[in-house]
C-alpha cells in the first residue's frame, strides 16, 4: 500500500474515533444523521454506585461431593435473574465458602432486587380431582421451557403463556387428558402462590398453556424472570447488604482522571524533550492511542462482551499509558544506531523497525500472557485491571507500528522534516568521534 493512501486511511480512522471518543458524541452523531442512542462506558459499582449483596447458601441437606454444583447452579440462576437484559455491570461468583456476592451497578430499588433474587422460585403442578383430592405430579420447573409475561387481550388481566420442553410435552399431554376427562382441576403453584387453578377444558398437547392471577403486569414480568431462570438448587439467605453511593464514584473517577491527565502530560513532556520532533509524533500517536482505548470501552458496551470500567481498570488504563510509548522508544533506539552507522534518516527508519519488531513483539506477549493469567485466576477487581492493560497493550502496538510509522515517514519525505537537527540522534560525544575518525 502507497504511503499517502496509508496516511489518508489513518487520517479517517482519527476522525471516525474522535467523534466516537468525544464526551458529547450523542450530539454529534444526531447531526450527521445517526439517532440511535450513543455508545457509553459502562461503569463498575466502585464508580455509579449501586448495591452489594452477600448471600449465604444453606447447603445442610446437600451431600459434600454435591456442594460445589449446587453453589455453582446458585450462581448461574441469580445471573439469569438479576442479568435478563445481558448487561454484564452485573457481578455474581462464589466468594468465600458458601457465600454468593452479587454486585448490582446504579440499581435504584434494592429491596425490590433482594426480593427477586432470594425466591426459591419452585414451580411445581398438581391434579386436582372433582372431589377436591390434591395429587402431586412429575412435572415441575425443571419442564418449563420459556415463559413471557402478556395481556389477556379478552380479560385484559396480566397472564404469563408457557410452553413445556419437549421431553415434558407429552407428560404434559398426559396430564391434562386425564384432569380433562375426570372433571378435575390443574393446580399451579410457585412458593406456595397459585398461578393456575381451573379447569381443562381440552387436552394439551402442544404443550403450551397459559397462567393468571398477578396483580399487575410487573409481578407477571417478575415472575416470568423467575421461570425462564429456574429454580434455586439450594435455599439462601441474605448475610450482607452494602450500598455505594454515587458520590463517591464520581469523586474516584475525577482523581483517576486527574491521575492520568498528570501521567500522560509527563510522559508527553519527556518524549519531546529527549526526542525531539520524533517525540512530538510520538506524542500524537499516544494520544491517538488513548482516543482508541476510549472508542473500545464504548463500542464494546452493544456487543454480547462488554467491558465494565472500574477503579482498577482505571489502574490499568492509566499505567498502559506509560506502556504505550516503549515500542516508540525502542524503535528510536534502533534508528538511532542506523544513523550513527552511517544510514540516511528513511533508510535508518526503516531499519529501526525491522529490528525492534522483535523486541516490541516479545515484549508485548509476555505482558499478555501476565494478562491472561491474572484473568482467569484472579479476583474480580483484578480482572478488571488486566483486561485494560490487555487492550492497551494490543492498540499500543497498532499505534507504534502503524500510526507512529506513517508518520515519520510523512515527515521525513519533507524539506524541512529531513533535517537531522530536528531530531536527537547524535550526541555531542558522538560527533566528536565521527570527527575522530575522519582525521
Amino acid at each position: 500500500m502507497k504511503l499517502q493512501t496509508k496516511f489518508y486511511l489513518l487520517c479517517a480512522l482519527v476522525f471516525v474515533a474522535i467523534l466516537f471518543a468525544l464526551p458529547r458524541e450523542d450530539k454529534i452523531l444526531s447531526a450527521l444523521g445517526i439517532k440511535e442512542t450513543a455508545p457509553k462506558v459502562r461503569e463498575g459499582l466502585d464508580l455509579q454506585g449501586g448495591a452489594s449483596l452477600l448471600y449465604q447458601a444453606d447447603l445442610s441437606k446437600t451431600d459434600a461431593a454435591d456442594k460445589q454444583k449446587a453453589l455453582d447452579g446458585v450462581v448461574n440462576v441469580i445471573n439469569k435473574r438479576v442479568n435478563v437484559t445481558g448487561t454484564s455491570e452485573v457481578l455474581v461468583q462464589q466468594a468465600s465458602g458458601d457465600r454468593i456476592l452479587v454486585e448490582l451497578p446504579g440499581i435504584k430499588d434494592t429491596d425490590e432486587a433482594i426480593s427477586l433474587i432470594g425466591k426459591t422460585a419452585q414451580l411445581n403442578f398438581y391434579a386436582v380431582s372433582a372431589d377436591n383430592t390434591l395429587t402431586p405430579t412429575d412435572i415441575t420447573g425443571k419442564d418449563l421451557d420459556t415463559a413471557s409475561a402478556d395481556i389477556d387481550t379478552q380479560t385484559g388481566q396480566p397472564i404469563i403463556t408457557f410452553s413445556m420442553k419437549s421431553e415434558a410435552t407429552q407428560k404434559f399431554a398426559d396430564l391434562t387428558t386425564k384432569i380433562n376427562q375426570s372433571g378435575g382441576r390443574l393446580l399451579i403453584i410457585l412458593d406456595d402462590q397459585p398461578l393456575f387453578n381451573g379447569t381443562v377444558s381440552q387436552p394439551i398437547t402442544d404443550g403450551r398453556g397459559q397462567m393468571q392471577g398477578f396483580k399487575d403486569i410487573k409481578d407477571a414480568q417478575q415472575t416470568t424472570v423467575l421461570l425462564n431462570a429456574g429454580a434455586l438448587p439450594v435455599p439462601i439467605s441474605l448475610a450482607q447488604q452494602r450500598s455505594v453511593g454515587a458520590s463517591l464514584g464520581s469523586e474516584s473517577v475525577s482523581k483517576s482522571l486527574m491521575a492520568g491527565i498528570i501521567g500522560l502530560m509527563a510522559v508527553v513532556f519527556f518524549m519531546i524533550a529527549y526526542y525531539r520532533l520524533a517525540g512530538v509524533i510520538a506524542s500524537v500517536a499516544l494520544g491517538i492511542y488513548t482516543i482508541l482505548v476510549i472508542d473500545i470501552f464504548k463500542l464494546s458496551g452493544v456487543t454480547p462482551f462488554p467491558i465494565v470500567l472500574t477503579l482498577a481498570g482505571i489502574a490499568g488504563f492509566i499505567l498502559s499509558i506509560g506502556m504505550a510509548v516503549d515500542a516508540n522508544i525502542l524503535i528510536f533506539e534502533r534508528w538511532k544506531e542506523e544513523v550513527r552507522g552511517g544510514a540516511s534518516l528513511q533508510a535508518g527508519l526503516q531499519s529501526g523497525f525491522k529490528r525492534a519488531w522483535s523486541s516490541i513483539r516479545d515484549s508485548n506477549i509476555s505482558t499478555l500472557i501476565t494478562c491472561v493469567i491474572l484473568y482467569y485466576f484472579g479476583l474480580p477487581v483484578i480482572k478488571g485491571f488486566a483486561v485494560t492493560l490487555a487492550i492497551g497493550v494490543l492498540v499500543s502496538m497498532f499505534t507504534a507500528i502503524v500510526v507512529s510509522r506513517t508518520l515519520l515517514e510523512m515527515v521525513i519525505r519533507t524539506e524541512w522534516g529531513s533535517q537531522e537537527r530536528w531530531y536527537r540522534f547524535l550526541s555531542k560525544d558522538t560527533k566528536k568521534t565521527k570527527k575522530g575518525f575522519a582525521k
